[in-house]
């Protein structure tokens, strides 16, 4: 026997059992033995801890005793300290995977490539464990290490089920945009502690499946034109995809399994469907997503098969996971959250004991960062991001949590973290609890470094209690209420001047106006019969509104840090939403009925009050009809995101309607309202709230043009539509204008019929009539602006932009696409559009294009900026003055131009160039969160007034207003905000573009 091992016997606990497991390697093989007795001290030692503290290990070391074999060619002895030393590469490992299958894939001998995949894991896993127990990786590191061995083996197995699933029934196709059969993706998206890459020795894997979207199976390549003649939709063919990764995951073998398989988390959970398009994934998300989903998808990581659809996936889930506006119950939700599981761990009887769901545990920490990473990463996205240990660091780093609260947080997390592994080695069971023997707590403390399970239990009782200190602090955290300084008067017999007093104390200018509606308001207006039940709802539907008046106890919150959160619901002008109330209650008739519905859902009451304080517009449309806001409040409409095909769908009901100016104006104000309620009550971020109102603009113009086709008798429409501006870029906003050009072929005869139906598609949007209109419609951007023709040829277009358009008119090709219409002359367009506004290259065929066409938009920025800012109001001009809108959107049309990239939306261009690494993270960051920050500003206006508003009011009444309406506590607060968004931006445009205002600075350009 090798003397090393021979004096750590000498002191083992069992050293019978260490003997025979000694005597076992010996027998097993004459190399095997020979490298025991060669052993150095140090190896037996990285030995001796392995099987010393794990029984399962040692098992599985009895079964592979080859892993001791050292034979100086294809063995080398796994205890060498070089190999323990330094972790293996996620490279490293598909390699060695790859090498491993290479025979075997070939001649699909499924069996043994089921096999050998096995074997790789139990080696690595070992390996792993061998590691952790010496200390030769920081827990942090081994997470890694098993997340990354879960990752290989996870895309293995897809690989594998792929191969065989393809050649037995051919390959999943769906359609592109124009109609062409294209390859259809497939992505396993890990979550939990493998999305997180956290996972512990004997975790489950948490996946969901999606894929990209539906189709066929085809076992040759499709034409276009080509009718699926298989048995298999896409749906069907990715279930069995999914059910045979599953299957080859969680076999057991004599190897055991690879891993158990968790599939819960999906949408809908053991009753969803295994798999969902990218598209079914949205929907739910978006409409019944829930809190604790939305916690659960920050974890969210693309492990296995389509690494591009994996991505779309994350992109999708991105502002659901990181909402820029949301509900101030959420810490109260997952306080409850954890109640429910704390009950459970006590059903054990193992509050104190269980690491990871009791008293201070690891989940307590978990809900710490997500519940701050739901309620601020939507702004602050540096704490987006799913690993808990580096999100304790971010946290403390911009002041979202103490410095030393997350020292501790992070001490706790890994203490915890390696109590799990030390218990899951033992004897591979998954099991977070400290055992209750005294033998088994010896020997954990001991793996834990603590003399005696005593130092242990009061270690982890320390941490503990400093984990629930925290958990406590951030989910229980009360804000200052002012509802007990506010306590109204008692009655208004009498009591005028106390009445008059207390409502100019909460922020009324016209408290005697004010009085005078208050008390209307509960008692009626005098010439009706009031009952006693509508006087009792009354006096309790009041404080409801008194709590969102504007008092100074309301107006506590800090500046910008609060900006746009739509949980502050603190009214801007109480004076304007009393009198607003007052006129909807006189114009809806039935007060009892009407207050019974607010009491028994006050959520509708509050809905109102903001309505009527942040939009003019649509408070007087909610004035007119009444009856509007009920509708909208049945069944589950608030909680739908509804996309323009959607809306399509329920325009299209009305199409043999007689009056189609009426109906297409009743739809759009139905939605346009609904949007807004989503939006004012932070049930869509402003990203979403975005995407909808740029769908409801889609979907008319997409209707427009069915109506007049009707008309006109045509199945094919004779032009296309192109969108514009905002319409192109998708950045529709409330009350945005829609600038649209129309495109026909030179095929179509008639010119003045398709000259009509272009205008009558005008007038169907444009046109004012008692119902108002649906959107100003701008098609001014056409050949010779309002002089040319409404509808030209494309031949026309590419003559006019080739010869005579300016350079300003080819920047604002940069924001066009197809919206409806003739695709196939749409999609013409857009190819022209892109060889127009690629400058990459010299364009000399081009009358627009100059050497110095850079230097011309820089100095087209500057005219803009001097000429359509009011003079002396550069402050108020966010989006014509310097670091305005207009900065991030010139310098986006600017890197399309220069890099020959076609990317109309400003966000998404700005990320292209980040990731092509033309920006830094840094700049990209601060362009898209300043640039955000000021689009949501303009949102806030345009929604109130429903036109264009690129400067803010130069008084301080209205000033101060919007303010509010943003979530600011006074006018200062609000414009050092501004300044600083603004200064952020110019800081930026200056140094990148090296503008005529900054020539000596670095530029990309």
């Amino acid at each position: 026997m090798n003397p090393h091992f021979k004096e750590l016997l000498a002191a083992a606990d069992a050293p019978e059992r260490m003997e025979l497991f000694y005597r076992r390697m010996e027998e097993a093989d004459p190399v095997v033995a020979h490298t025991l007795e060669g052993m150095t001290q140090r190896q037996v030692e990285l030995l001796w801890r392995v099987v010393n503290n794990s029984t399962y290990l040692t098992t599985v070391l009895e079964n592979h005793p080859v892993w001791l074999k050292s034979d100086g060619e294809s063995h080398k002895n796994l205890f060498d300290e070089e190999e323990l030393s330094a972790p293996i590469t996620l490279t490293e490992l598909r390699q060695d995977l790859g090498d491993q299958l290479l025979d075997e894939v070939a001649n699909r001998d499924f069996e043994a490539t089921g096999r050998i995949l096995h074997q790789f894991k139990t080696r690595h896993l070992f390996r792993i464990a061998a590691r952790d127990l010496n200390r030769l990786g920081t827990t942090n590191l081994i997470l890694l290490e098993l997340s990354n061995l879960a990752d290989v083996c996870l895309q293995a197995a897809f690989r594998l089920a792929w191969l065989y699933l393809t050649e037995k029934f051919g390959a999943p196709y769906c359609k592109d945009e124009r109609g062409r059969w294209v390859d259809a993706g497939f992505s396993v998206i890990g979550l939990g502690k493998l999305g997180g890459q956290e996972l512990n020795y004997s975790s489950d894997v948490d996946l969901i499946f999606v894929y990209s979207g539906d189709g066929y199976v085809f076992k040759e390549t499709p034409q276009p034109g080509d009718v699926p003649r298989g048995p298999l939709n896409n749906q069907q063919f990715f279930t069995r995809l999914a059910e045979a990764i599953v299957d080859q995951v969680s076999r057991n073998t004599s190897e055991g399994m690879l891993y158990r398989v968790d599939l819960r988390l999906r949408p809908e959970g053991q009753g969803g469907s295994l798999v969902r398009s990218l598209h079914s994934y949205e929907n739910y998300y978006s409409q019944w997503g829930r809190t604790w989903e939305r916690m659960m998808l920050i974890k969210a990581r693309y492990v296995a098969g389509s690494s591009d659809l994996g991505a779309e996936f994350i992109e999708m889930i991105h502002p659901f996971c990181y909402p820029r506006y949301v509900s101030v119950q959420v810490p109260e939700e997952v306080a409850a959250i954890k109640e429910r599981i704390e009950k459970e761990v006590i059903r054990s009887g193992e509050l104190h004991r269980n690491v990871k769901l009791g008293w201070g545990g690891i989940r307590e920490i978990e809900f710490v960062v997500q519940t701050i990473q739901v309620l601020d990463a939507g702004k602050m996205p540096y704490l987006q991001g799913g690993q808990t240990l580096r999100m304790l660091d971010k946290l403390a780093t911009y002041d979202r949590l103490d410095s030393e609260d997350s020292l501790i947080l992070k001490q706790a997390y890994c203490f915890y973290r390696d109590v799990e592994h030390r218990l899951q080695m033992e004897e591979n069971q998954q099991t977070h609890t400290i055992p209750l023997s005294p033998a088994r707590r010896l020997r954990l403390a001991r793996l834990m470094d603590c003399e005696t399970p005593e130092e242990f239990d009061a270690q982890c009782g320390r941490l503990q209690k400093e984990v629930r200190r925290v958990f406590e602090e951030v989910i229980h955290r009360k804000s200052d209420s002012p509802d007990e300084e506010l306590a109204l008067p008692s009655d208004f017999e009498d009591k005028e001047e106390e009445w008059n007093n207390f409502l100019s104390r909460i922020g009324f200018k016209t408290p005697d106006t004010a009085y005078k509606l208050v008390k209307i308001f509960v008692c009626g207006p005098g010439y009706v019969h009031v009952s006693g039940r509508t006087l009792e709802l009354g006096w309790k539907l009041l404080p409801r509104l008194i709590r969102l008046c504007p008092s100074e106890h309301r107006l506590r919150f800090s500046g910008e840090q609060q900006c746009f959160k739509a949980n502050l619901r603190t009214l801007s002008d109480p004076d304007r939403v009393l009198a607003r109330l007052d006129s909807f209650i006189q114009n809806y008739g039935g007060r009892q009925g009407l207050f019974e519905t607010w009491f028994s859902s006050p959520f509708t009451f509050d809905l109102l009050l903001l309505l009527f304080d942040r939009s003019e517009y649509l408070a007087e449309v909610a004035i007119k009809t009444p009856g509007l806001v009920d509708e909208i409040m049945e069944g589950e409409q608030l909680r739908r995101f509804k996309e323009s095909r959607e809306m399509l769908r329920d325009l299209m009901y009305g199409l043999e309607d007689e009056d189609q100016h009426g109906w297409i104006r009743r739809y759009h104000r139905v939605e346009l309202m609904r949007i807004a309620m989503r939006d004012l009550f932070g049930m869509s971020d402003f990203s979403r709230n975005q995407a909808e109102i740029n769908c409801l603009g889609e979907a008319c113009v997409q209707y427009a043009l069915r109506v007049v086709m009707k008309k006109f008798r045509l199945k094919k429409s004779p032009f296309a539509i192109i969108g514009m501006g905002k319409l192109g870029g998708r950045e529709l906003t409330y009350g945005s204008d829609l600038d649209i050009l129309f495109v026909c072929t030179p095929r179509w005869k008639g010119e003045s019929k398709v000259q009509k139906m272009a205008f009558m598609l005008i007038d169907l949007l444009s046109a004012k009539t008692s119902l108002g209109s649906v959107y100003k419609t701008d098609s001014r951007l056409r050949p010779d602006g309002e002089k040319g023709a409404l509808v030209s040829t494309l031949v026309r277009y590419e003559r006019y932009y080739r010869y005579r358009a300016q350079l300003w008119e080819i920047q604002c090709l940069t924001r066009a696409r197809v919206i409806c219409g003739d695709t196939e002359t749409g999609f013409q367009f857009m190819d022209m559009a892109r060889d127009m506004t690629n400058f990459s290259i010299p364009r000399r065929n081009l009358e627009a294009y100059s050497e110095d066409w850079k230097e011309k938009i820089l100095n087209m920025r500057l005219k803009v900026e001097k000429e359509r800012t009011p003079y002396g109001k550069d402050h108020l001009a966010f989006k014509t003055g310097a670091g305005g809108l207009m900065d991030v959107e010139f310098l986006v049309q600017m890197l399309n131009m220069e890099f020959g990239w076609f990317q109309p939306n400003t966000r998404k261009a700005l990320r292209l160039a980040a990731s092509q690494d033309l920006l830094s993270e840094e700049d990209t960051a601060i362009l898209i969160e300043n640039f955000d920050k000021l689009m949501t500003l303009e949102k806030v206006l345009r929604r109130w007034s429903y036109e264009g508003e690129s400067v803010l009011p130069d008084t301080d009444a209205p000033l101060l207003r919007v303010a509010i309406r943003c979530g600011f506590d006074g006018i200062e607060s609000f414009m050092s905000a501004l300044s600083k968004w603004r200064n952020s931006i110019r800081e930026v445009y200056l140094r990148l573009s090296g503008s005529p205002e900054d020539n000596e600075k670095a530029s990309i350009l």
